[in-house]
């Protein structure tokens, strides 16, 4: 190949020459001369850029070699498609092309990409400013029936055995731009499964022959791939692979201990993250251990061991103590429920949603007379010792806050846990007896009860994970009082208008109406109380942080640490030993497991594991179809409403605290989970969605305070929304839209 050519065939080039053509054009070509189906073209290698006269005179001789018609006019950067930053979508392409002026008029456009304030700020986050060059590549234009994108790998867990397919009818531009919804194939074994259908563009047979592609595309080239693909007049055609560069790790999603598993129940709903070592041997140990010696006692029952299992360094608690079969079914209500309900009635009905409102006063006298208080007093003391106690005075105070917070949490399951109990009557009935008459969602009438304020509640966390700090240690901007007290009248009135309109609904039905009322006064009562016994659910997180940092920098002065905060990645029976002389040095352990979990946050974890009891799925289905809208079509992503409205906006991926600056006014807010020292980002978001949580979860309850549609218990809405995505949410149905 000649240095200085103006122009090459598509068939001349290949890998060899990636940093004459860039990456697209490159393994486009390579791929051609391997034998795959690629649309013939030439390239503007990258010496010609910005070189105008001789750029035309190469499109002169080159662009009658393709024959006549239209050609695909794109651009091939020189750090387009790397193995770390793919730079999909970043430089120009343009269509439908025909003659050397409009090919030359198109070619501008392409190299003025290179210089874009797009392709700079990705450069920056991406691949270290390196930008550069582009090459350009002219090809025949594919006059597409289907098109669309495949991967050779599941994008979503990293699984290397799947492939997903995701196609359109006619030109794949209307996708790649997120003009339109695809359908979604998944293949694994050689078998098509279709698992969203939005134009019907494909059946399963080119599903799978487009999977095969992708396959021998990866296999050819060392690496997964994600490939762009058409159909055209029966043939499928090749236009385009790149590595696939944030392709998760490869991991095994089984339980460690045979039995279901789910990440979105109890303290799960708090945790956004994997787990720390210290936190999930030490605090998780005794909340759990606590919580399951209250509740088990409402109904005489020892709780079935282990309570949570660790996979991938996620949490996941154990729901193995739902019975499985009809008879487990009679043997629970016959040796645990039905003797209980005699001994203790009040108590023993907690466990069974539908009579929970039997019993649910008393938790909540309990509450205010004695759990909260006491919980008060515990943190209080703790507060007044922690600066100067001992080593071994600070594992105590640990320990007993970490127990009082078990009393606490068990308390929130009765008392808060009972908000959702109360709500998913309420939206059965509207979706049955109002939702035809007046529209809306039943979320409305549940707004404006309680101002939710971002400045409040120094105790609040980021997660539930000791590791990270409470809201006092964060420097966060508080709402004015003013914007609070306004939001919430606004709310309020909005929430009378949608009672207003229920109660004329059901004026005429005076049976239903009663009904109406009594389910409509148990649930708000519960909405603000549920807020209200959250906020001191942490109270005890910022004294012992400070208990641990000084529990760390005892160590670091021993020599078995570096650093304080390394002591979150030791075990609670390695902080012991340690404390009690066993000096030898963590660090390098610690710093092992830091980078492990680091590596582990990036993971897709599965919402379940396991065989997940059939009761379990059962009382889910039943409760997500009270709450949702009916007539949801395909979306980007399903989840459970939460909170009600539809908004527009670009996707924001917010994982952490590091991220949190990164949320602009009037962007969709997209996260593993929210907690309450997330709700500053609720002034800024137009919308929420988060992979965990339920109708209970604080996503769902503080989007309502602030008026803006969320979408929760997603499963993995952080894996397949991208950043920056233009969606619109629709809080009603529980789906994300592109």
């Amino acid at each position: 190949m000649k240095s200085r050519a103006s122009w090459l065939p598509l068939s001349a080039v290949g890998l060899a020459q990636i940093q004459e053509v860039g990456g697209k054009a490159a393994r486009l070509g390579e791929l051609a001369r391997a034998g795959f189906r690629v649309p013939d073209g030439f390239v503007l290698p990258a010496c010609v850029f910005g070189r105008e006269p001789e750029a035309a005179r190469a499109i002169e001789a080159a662009l009658p070699t393709l024959g006549i018609g239209r050609v695909a006019v794109r651009s091939s950067g020189l750090a387009e498609d790397l193995d770390h930053a793919s730079f999909a979508g970043q430089y120009e392409t343009v269509l439908n092309v025909e003659g050397s002026e409009d090919v030359m008029a198109a070619v501008r456009r392409c190299w003025g990409s290179a210089t874009s304030a797009q392709v700079s700020a990705y450069s920056i986050d991406r691949a270290g400013g390196k930008t550069g060059a582009v090459a350009v590549l002219v090809q025949r234009m594919v006059e597409a029936t289907s098109a669309g994108v495949a991967y050779s790998s599941n994008p979503i867990n990293g699984d290397r055995a799947e492939s997903v397919v995701n196609s359109i009818g006619g030109l794949g531009d209307r996708l790649v731009s997120g003009q339109a919804d695809a359908d979604e194939w998944l293949v694994r074994d050689g078998s098509a499964n279709q698992r969203r259908q939005a134009e019907g563009a494909i059946d399963a047979a080119q599903a799978l022959a487009i999977a095969d592609l992708a396959a021998r595309a990866a296999a050819h080239l060392g690496a997964p791939q994600d490939i762009e693909w058409a159909i055209a007049g029966g043939e499928l055609y090749l236009l385009q692979s790149r590595p696939m560069t944030a392709l998760p790790e490869q991991v095994r999603w089984e339980p460690t201990v045979p039995g279901g598993y789910v990440r979105y129940f109890r303290l799960g709903e708090w945790l956004g993250d994997p787990v720390t070592p210290l936190f999930e041997s030490w605090l998780v140990a005794r909340l759990e251990r606590r919580l399951h010696e209250l509740q088990g006692g409402w109904i005489s029952m020892r709780w079935p061991e282990p309570a949570h299992i660790v996979v991938n360094g996620w949490y996941y608690y154990s729901m193995d103590v739902l019975p499985g079969t009809p008879l487990e079914v009679l043997r629970f209500l016959v040796q645990r429920l039905i003797p209980n309900l005699f001994l203790r009635p009040r108590r023993a009905v907690m466990v069974i949603p539908p009579l929970a409102h039997f019993g649910v006063d008393l938790f909540v006298k309990e509450w205010r007379d004695d759990v909260l208080p006491k919980h008060q007093r515990v943190v209080a003391e703790a507060t007044e010792m922690v600066d100067r106690a001992s080593p071994a005075q600070l594992v105590e105070i640990i320990d007993r806050i970490a127990t009082q917070a078990g009393d606490y949490y068990t308390s929130v399951t009765a008392v808060a846990g009972f908000a959702w109990k109360a709500e998913v009557p309420l939206a059965g009935f509207y979706r049955k007896h109002l939702y035809p008459a007046v529209g809306g969602s039943y979320a409305e009438l549940l707004q404006g009860l309680y101002a939710a304020d971002a400045g409040t509640g120094g105790h609040s966390v980021v997660s539930l994970d000791w590791f990270h700090p409470t809201l006092s240690e964060l420097d966060l901007s508080q709402e004015p009082p003013a914007a609070v007290a306004s939001r919430r009248d606004r709310l309020a009135a909005s929430r009378r208008q949608a009672e207003s309109r229920a109660r004329a609904a059901l004026a005429d039905r005076r049976r239903l109406r009663a009904r109406f009322e009594r389910l409509l006064a148990q649930a708000q009562r519960f909405q603000p109380l549920r807020e209200e016994q959250l906020s001191y659910m942490t109270l005890g997180w910022p004294v012992m942080r400070r208990a641990l940092g000084r529990i760390g920098s005892h160590l670091v002065a021993a020599g078995v640490l570096d650093a304080h905060d390394q002591i979150y990645f030791l075990s609670h029976d390695e902080l012991i030993g340690a404390l009690a002389g066993d000096r030898s040095s963590m660090v390098a352990e610690a710093g092992r497991r830091r980078a492990t979990w680091e590596r582990q946050r990036k993971l897709a974890a599965p919402l379940t594991i396991g065989v997940v009891p059939p009761l379990f799925v059962m009382l889910l289905a039943r409760f997500e179809q009270s709450v949702r809208v009916p007539g949801v079509g395909p979306s980007l992503v399903t989840g459970v409403p939460a909170s009600p409205g539809r908004a527009r906006g670009h996707a924001r991926i917010i994982r952490s605290l590091d991220d949190f600056g990164r949320l602009q006014p009037g962007d969709v807010l997209v996260a593993p989970v929210t907690t309450p020292a997330w709700t500053p980002l609720f002034t800024r978001a137009a919308a929420v969605v988060t992979d965990t949580g339920g109708v209970g979860s604080h996503a769902s309850q503080v989007a309502r305070e602030y008026g803006i549609p969320a979408v929760v218990g997603t499963g993995d809405g952080t894996a397949r929304l991208h950043d920056g995505q233009l969606v619109l949410v629709d809080g009603g149905a529980g789906v994300v839209e592109g």
